[in-house]
């Protein structure tokens, strides 16, 4: 049995040994990691409590020197009245998947199908390129943000670093979220994060979480290839699903029978799927296919009674102090970016608006933003933070009605003639392309 001034010196080697080197994830093909954690928030008038889930399998590793990686991500939240943290009780967890490639150094691979609610950065966080960086520390892109973390820390067993997202939203929320990582350094991943999140706009409130890695196991070889098609399977009737979708967006007759056509695939991939985990997907998915389909199908119907028609008329004030009239700008297109403070993906989508607006230029296309917000602040506090290069107008809240709108954002162009060509809602990665093919 090991003494204690044995024990002492092996960790501060270790210490020592971790003071010398950079963090580097060391994952292998099979390798199966299971993290979960848990948050408390209080609100002014509530609480709320969280659990989550995640487990990542290390499917394969390319010849770039990444390793493919399938992520299940789960979560349960509760939230009561007053001060004392709800009950999570025995609801089941609610899972998302995606894939990803990732390098030894946190980098993710460029075809990365990371699916809503997945955050690869979480679990693998970005880490530093050279001993500059861990000493000073480094700045990673992170979706609609950038995160700053470091100076790197030894410790024993490894490393830490803080780390905290730094962005618009930030500002525009009032908001903070910092999380301090531990690197298990024989092991080569991330065992423990502590974070903490404040907001001070809309729903105010503070909360602290953790996330503690609970296992690590590794597939043999027939395991592996089995849950690696699966896999395969699992995201090719995922993709299918999104291109029927797709295929039948603006038209509800060819998208209801795009979505039939859909439902039976996927019940034949349900079917056939023999891993477990992804077996319970697709059930899930089947399961809430038509509660989905009925949404969608009402959103291409609530489009196809807007486009083509004429465009709702108005007049409003605009934040420059002048009068705004629709009919003003007959023989030009116009967008019309309907959007409020709280909407966290119109925020998200404003540099896209931004975009547009600068690609059309000196051209007979005017972009507009179309803010409902009660107080003209919020909308002064979102145009000067995301620097919005377009005039924003403010309407009341009965116009998005008379354009069908439901969702928050939503953009509809308006051809030269005033008549509505096109309508996007809600915010995606390739808003900016869709707008300027519109």
């Amino acid at each position: 049995m090991m003494g204690m001034a044995a024990m002492l010196g092996a960790v501060l080697a270790t210490a020592a040994t971790a003071a010398d080197e950079l963090p580097r994830y060391r994952l292998e093909p099979g390798m199966a990691l299971t993290y979960k954690g848990s948050g408390h928030s209080q609100y002014t008038e509530s609480a709320s409590a969280s659990e989550s889930e995640v487990t990542a399998w290390v499917v394969g590793r390319k010849p770039d020197g990444s390793v493919a990686l399938v992520m299940r991500q789960g979560s349960r939240y509760a939230s009561a009245v007053g001060s004392k943290p709800p009950e999570l009780g025995k609801a089941p967890m609610d899972y998302e998947y995606g894939r990803f490639d990732l390098f030894p150094d946190g980098r993710l691979g460029p075809e990365d199908e990371v699916g809503h609610g997945i955050q690869p950065g979480t679990y693998f966080p970005r880490l530093p390129d050279d001993r500059a960086q861990a000493d000073s520390g480094w700045s990673t892109p992170s979706g609609f943000e950038v995160r700053k973390s470091g100076p790197l820390r030894a410790e024993p067993g490894g490393w830490s670093f803080p780390s905290a997202s730094e962005g618009p939203e930030n500002r525009v929320y009032e908001a903070t979220n910092r999380m301090t990582v531990h690197f298990d350094a024989g092991r080569g991943l991330m065992r423990r994060v502590e974070s903490e999140h404040s907001q001070g706009y809309g729903i105010q409130g503070k909360g602290t979480g953790t996330i503690e890695l609970v296992s690590l196991e590794t597939l043999d070889a027939g395991a592996l290839d089995a849950f690696a098609r699966g896999a395969e399977a699992y995201f090719a009737a995922v993709q299918a699903l999104g291109a029927a979708y797709r295929d039948g967006a603006g038209d509800p007759e060819k998208l209801e029978a795009a979505l039939a056509t859909a439902k039976e695939a996927l019940a034949r991939a349900r079917d056939a799927a023999t891993v477990p985990a992804f077996r319970e997907a697709l059930d899930r998915r089947v399961e809430g296919f038509d509660s989905t389909a009925r949404y969608s199908l009402d959103y291409a119907r609530r489009k196809a009674e807007v486009v083509g028609k004429p465009a709702a008329g108005w007049k409003a004030p605009g934040l420059d102090g002048r009068e705004h009239d629709l009919a003003d700008y007959r023989g030009k297109v116009v967008v019309l970016d309907f959007w409020y403070r709280g909407c966290g993906w119109c925020i998200r989508a404003m540099p896209q608006m931004n975009e547009v607006a600068e690609r059309f230029a000196g051209k007979p296309v005017a972009v507009l933003g179309l803010n409902t917000d009660s107080d003209a602040a919020d909308a002064r506090l979102v145009v000067e933070v995301m620097g919005l290069k377009y005039d924003t107008i403010r309407i009341d809240r009965e116009l998005p009605e008379k354009y069908g709108v439901q969702g928050f954002p939503t953009v509809i162009v308006v051809d030269r003639e005033g008549v509505v060509s096109d309508v996007h809602v809600g915010y995606s990665k390739d808003l900016r392309d869709k707008l300027t093919k519109s």
